[in-house]
């Protein structure tokens, strides 16, 4: 019965590896002391077809987020509406990095 059940949790964790298998997180830019940065989390949703953007800005001295989190969900038809997605999400934190001082990369 033990052994039944840890392969079960074996296969649970490597059913959710499986399904965020595409899934890239990155710096996108930081403010000039270091203490905000924004970061840019992408990839593709096997179970809706679609490409997702998200971008936070975290305060690094606190570790906390700060702002609103913005979000960019595409349907993934093309190759290239993951970059279309990305840039729109970009476009849409502009004014809350312009307002933590946050330079891109």
């Amino acid at each position: 019965m033990r052994f039944t059940l840890v392969i079960i949790i074996m296969l649970s964790i490597f059913g959710v590896a499986q399904a965020s298998q595409h899934q890239h997180m990155g710096s996108i830019g930081s403010s000039a002391k270091g203490q905000f940065i924004a970061l840019e989390e992408y990839g593709y949703k096997p179970e809706s077809h679609s490409y997702y953007v998200s971008i936070r800005i975290i305060n690094v001295w606190t570790s906390e987020d700060v702002g609103t989190i913005v979000e960019v969900e595409t349907p993934a038809k093309e190759t290239r509406f993951l970059q279309v997605a990305r840039q729109k999400a970009k476009d849409l934190a502009k004014s809350q990095m312009t307002k933590f001082k946050i330079i891109s990369i």
